[in-house]
């Protein structure tokens, strides 16, 4: 009795999945978390004292075209049945994959359009990450399903045909254009946006961005508010003073708070701010927070002898609450001064339609078309998870055995 019962509790515990082959499924575990870390995290090791930083713009597509590169060899071979199998498939497509996709990813500026938009806080980029990631997962486990599976009515085992269900050609049909249209939306459709949005703003460097939005809320100096008026966008004020024994001192620093934010700066792509005033050598410094007490510089200016200066904007100084004002510190050797603030695109990212650009629409786009290509990648929504494949062909087919 104990031997039987061994042998028993031997038995229970092998895979007897005839839906899913044990090492296809744990190729798609490890490929969902390589997607989960490359597209929502900060990947970075430590290997002998160097910390070593994953380019997250190269890695994450690299990652996505390994698992299209499976899905399209398990869509074309037949139902796998050893590890070897298994084996002589993901590695050349991992390799193929991840080589294309870590290229395109690179020559495309995955991340630069992608994840930095999304982690600096652009609501629109960060849905069309999670679809990214959506549909990086709805091929995996695809084609992890496909593994033990077939389409195009392939064989299994000894001469027993799939189901239609299982291998009709609408269902490869769909998977297929599903992969086509995950590869070009994933990796390319921000770009083109962005394309699209340099070849609209050729030849006008000076084309306003956000021009109902540059505009001042708020003025405050060493003891509280100043008083502004404001006409087009343009603040006029007097510096904040004070008299005694009939004598005018005044305080020759302004902090200028704008509604724009860091996270609207990065949205859309805004490449320098000009600040235009009604007097020279005037110092500007661009930082956060709304007075002398809580300001945070980002980096400075003078307008030299020019009432006018430019603020070049990098992504890379945008961190920090992406919520946060934009708050510009005025230094003036004068007494009273008008202020204008505008924001400009001229690095060939966006275009407007209004005060709306192409990139955050090809955000838009690209996600409701990867969460329907997810969708249609899915092959496995309309199988039983517990049925046996191989006995409704047989019985189907009629083959004795």
């Amino acid at each position: 009795m104990s031997g039987k019962s061994a042998n028993k509790d031997k038995n229970g515990k092998r895979w007897n999945n005839p839906n899913w082959s044990l090492g296809a499924v744990i190729v798609a575990l490890l490929g969902t978390f390589l997607l989960l870390v490359s597209l929502l995290s900060r990947p970075q090791f430590i290997i002998m004292h160097h910390t070593v930083v994953l380019t997250q713009g190269i890695v994450a597509p690299a990652v996505l075209m390994g698992a299209i590169a499976w899905a399209i060899i398990e869509f074309f071979t037949p139902p796998g049945r050893s590890i070897e199998d298994l084996l002589i498939r993901i590695i050349p497509a991992f390799i193929m994959g991840a080589f294309l996709g870590g290229l395109l990813g690179y020559m495309f500026n995955f991340g630069k359009y992608v994840i930095e938009p999304a982690f600096n806080g652009n609501p629109d980029a960060l849905l069309f990450l999670v679809s990214v990631l959506v549909a990086g997962i709805a091929i995996t486990w695809n084609a992890a399903w496909s593994h033990r599976h077939g389409f195009r009515g392939q064989k299994r085992g000894k001469a027993i045909v799939l189901t239609r269900s299982e291998s009709g050609t609408s269902k490869g049909a769909r998977g297929m254009l599903a992969l086509l249209v995950i590869f070009i939306v994933a990796i390319l459709i921000v770009p083109i946006g962005a394309g699209l949005g340099g070849l609209f703003v050729a030849g006008h460097d000076d084309s306003h961005v956000l021009q109902d939005e540059s505009t001042v809320i708020y003025i405050s100096g060493t003891s509280g508010p100043v008083p502004f008026g404001q006409v087009n966008g343009t603040a006029t004020f007097d510096f904040p003073s004070m008299t005694s024994n009939n004598v005018t001192t005044y305080s020759h620093t302004v902090y200028v708070e704008s509604n724009l934010t860091l996270a609207e700066l990065n949205n859309f792509a805004v490449s320098k701010i000009i600040l235009a005033a009604s007097v020279k050598d005037f110092n500007v410094t661009i930082g956060t927070g709304i007075n002398a007490t809580d300001f945070v510089p980002i980096l400075s200016a003078s307008s030299g002898n020019a009432t006018s200066v430019s603020l070049a904007i990098s992504p890379a100084l945008l961190t920090g609450n992406q919520s946060s004002p934009v708050t510009f510190e005025i230094q003036a050797n004068a007494t009273s001064m008008s202020l204008n603030i505008a924001a400009y695109g001229n690095n060939g990212l966006v275009t407007v339609f209004g005060p709306y650009p192409v990139m955050q629409v090809s955000y838009l786009v690209g996600a409701v078309l990867l969460f329907a290509a997810a969708f249609l990648e899915i092959s496995v929504y309309d199988l039983s998870m517990g049925r046996n494949p191989d006995a409704n062909a047989g019985r189907k087919t009629g083959v004795r055995k």
